[in-house]
């Protein structure tokens, strides 16, 4: 039976692209390098200093996070809207007893900012980010997990790219993948559900039980 779930935030619960794209040209900017904002998309999901080391090397990669947060933390933060049917999705979940919770690429603080802006942050039993050493998807679900004692058969994940679909896989968790958010379709071949909205998603729980 679930009890537990477990959202992304960027592409699944924010649409967050502006601001982090723009907080990515403008680190990159201030690195001297050249780029094309459509390629910049791949790295809206997976942990920011991953991105930054394709992007310019090991030895570079801590200044363009540095650059990043710069301008994300001034102003691309709230450079975001919500996704239509979210909050009613989660309020939903929220009436019928289920524990709803976060797991994000993102920092916690920096998370809890957007949902407290959105007005769910209070909905949320727990918030799970890449601080202190939870470097890829999996340590950051694995740490929510033991965090809060969740059993991965009670949980699901939902998240708009394979990081967290593979992610959850590896930990036991079913999944749904959102086709709303910025990942394409073909990372979605391992996720146990999808849904194409969030009007879809409280069905495929329900259903799931």
């Amino acid at each position: 039976m679930i009890k537990n779930i477990i959202f992304d935030l960027d592409g699944t619960i924010s649409k967050s692209a502006h601001g982090i794209l723009n907080a990515f040209e403008y680190a990159l900017e201030k690195m001297g390098k050249t780029y094309s904002r459509d390629d910049l998309y791949k790295y809206i999901g997976p942990p920011l200093r991953e991105s930054f080391v394709k992007e310019l090397g090991e030895e570079s990669a801590d200044k363009g996070v540095d650059y990043y947060r710069q301008y994300y933390f001034k102003k691309g933060i709230f450079e975001t809207e919500i996704y239509d049917g979210i909050k009613d999705l989660i309020e939903n979940l929220n009436s019928k007893g289920y524990k709803i919770f976060l797991a994000t690429s993102k920092g916690e603080e920096s998370s809890e900012k957007i949902l407290d802006y959105f007005g769910i942050l209070d909905y949320f039993s727990y918030v799970s980010g890449s601080e202190n050493n939870k470097n890829t998807k999996k340590k950051v679900i694995d740490h929510l997990l033991k965090e809060n004692n969740l059993k991965s058969c009670e949980s699901i994940m939902i998240g708009d790219r394979s990081y967290d679909i593979e992610a959850a896989n590896e930990l036991d968790i079913k999944t749904i993948g959102v086709t709303y958010g910025y990942g394409k379709k073909e990372e979605f071949e391992k996720a146990s559900f999808i849904a194409n909205s969030p009007y879809e998603i409280i069905n495929i729980i329900e259903k799931s039980k």
